[in-house]
């Protein structure tokens, strides 16, 4: 559990990097790009140093994680930071969080997990704490069609994640591995859908764009998705979101911090009741036979 709230604090400071690389000239595809890449490169100089044999996977599951690359980066990165530039940081958050709905229900059909009244209620329980906190139940917050729209689908790529990694962990693969290769095949994916000579300009007139770039791929991607992939074992993965609520706090707490967004007297019941939804799940899930 540990692992995941790691995770999930440390990508609560996305809006901080996309805020900023924007002021670059840097599109959303294009920071998918850049994210993609230098989590990669990270990524695979840790495990030729570690283990060479990490690198080794099998031609037929190379699917999964081609899927998880397109879907769980490529889709779920490009709508989140179109949220955010639609939205406050706050509202994107709490819409990333419809993820446990999702992964709840996939668990169902795909890994025969029972959908239990506790499971039900603890998605509920934080939902609505990451509402309070957002303030979305509030006049004040107005959530486009469009906004809502890339939120929902933001929610849905980040469950997605959760799903392929849970399938490949149980496959024996090392969450090194399968951070690796999820973003080789997104990094392959943005490749011919970005501007590639853009990016080029924009580090030319701006070089200080590609270092942020680079340290959102080492702050705010590599060591949250090692650690969240990690957390995964004997994890329930329909818990594990559930877990994760902790982000949605965090980006609340940064915009109120950094951006001027206000935190009410709700936002902080909000946050109570996120945290008491975390540390209340009743987590015991089997473990599984695999390197972490």
């Amino acid at each position: 559990m540990l692992l995941i709230l790691l995770a999930a604090s440390l990508w609560g400071t996305a809006g901080i990097f996309v805020r900023t690389i924007e002021k670059y000239n840097i599109s959303e595809m294009q920071i998918v790009l850049l994210r993609a890449f230098f989590s990669a490169v990270m990524v695979g100089l840790l495990m030729l140093f570690r283990d060479k044999s990490l690198f080794r996977i099998k031609a037929k599951d190379s699917v999964i994680f081609a899927a998880a690359g397109i879907f769980s980066i490529v889709m779920f990165n490009f709508c989140y930071y179109k949220t955010m530039a639609l939205t406050s940081l706050s509202v994107a958050a709490v819409l990333l969080y419809t993820a446990p709905f999702f992964v709840v229900i996939m668990s169902v059909f795909l890994f025969k997990q029972p959908l239990t009244v506790k499971k039900c209620a603890a998605c509920l329980t934080a939902f609505i704490g990451c509402c309070l906190v957002t303030g979305v139940f509030s006049s004040a917050q107005r959530i486009g069609a469009a906004a809502l729209i890339y939120g929902i689908l933001t929610g849905f790529g980040y469950s997605l994640y959760t799903v392929f990694s849970k399938i490949l962990l149980d496959k024996g693969y090392h969450s090194l591995t399968i951070t690796f290769y999820t973003f080789v095949f997104a990094f392959f994916v943005c490749l011919p859908i970005s501007d590639i000579g853009g990016i080029f300009g924009a580090v030319k007139q701006s070089p200080i764009g590609l270092l942020v770039a680079v340290l959102m791929a080492l702050i705010n991607t590599v060591i949250p998705y090692i650690l969240y992939t990690a957390g995964l074992v004997g994890v329930d993965q329909s818990a594990a979101p559930v877990i994760a609520m902790i982000e949605p706090v965090v980006a609340t707490l940064i915009g109120a911090a950094f951006y001027n967004e206000k935190i009410t007297v709700t936002g902080v019941l909000g946050i109570i009741i996120v945290l008491i939804s975390v540390f209340i799940l009743n987590i015991k899930g089997r473990k599984s036979n695999v390197r972490a």
